[in-house]
C-alpha cells in the first residue's frame, strides 16, 4: 500500500509539472521573439551599412585622377631599371647597385635578368 501512494503522489507532481510547463513556455516565446526582432534590426542596419560603403567608395572611386599617378610611376619605375642596367654594365654588382638605388637586391637581379634575356634574343 505504500508503493501506491509513493506512486499517486508521483503521478500528481508530474501532471502539476505538466501543465506548469504549458505557461512556462509563454515566457519563451516572448524571448524568441525579441531576439527575432533584434535579428532582424541588426540585418537591416548592416544592409544600410554596405549601401552607404558602396555609395563612399563610387565617390572615392570618380575623385582619384588614376592615370597621372600611374604616368609618373612608370617613367620612375623605367628611368629605375635604365640606370640599374647601366650601373650593371658599368661593373657594380647587385649589392652596390641595391644600396646606391635604394632598392631590394631582388629587384636589381630581376632587372638584370630580363635585360639579359631580352640582350639574348
Amino acid at each position: 500500500m505504500e508503493q501506491w501512494t509513493i506512486v499517486i503522489v508521483l503521478l500528481t507532481i508530474a501532471i502539476i509539472l505538466l501543465f506548469a510547463s504549458f505557461f512556462v513556455k509563454d515566457n519563451d516565446r516572448k524571448f524568441v521573439d525579441e531576439m527575432s526582432e533584434y535579428t532582424l534590426q541588426l540585418t537591416e542596419e548592416i544592409h544600410e551599412l554596405k549601401r552607404r560603403l558602396i555609395a563612399v567608395e563610387e565617390e572615392l572611386g570618380k575623385e582619384i585622377p588614376v592615370s597621372e599617378d600611374s604616368q609618373n610611376t612608370k617613367k620612375v619605375h623605367n628611368l629605375t631599371k635604365q640606370h640599374i642596367i647601366t650601373l650593371y654594365t658599368s661593373g657594380r654588382t647587385f649589392d652596390e647597385i641595391a644600396e646606391q638605388l635604394s632598392v631590394p637586391i631582388t629587384t636589381v637581379q630581376l632587372v638584370v635578368d630580363n635585360y639579359i634575356e631580352q640582350s639574348i634574343v
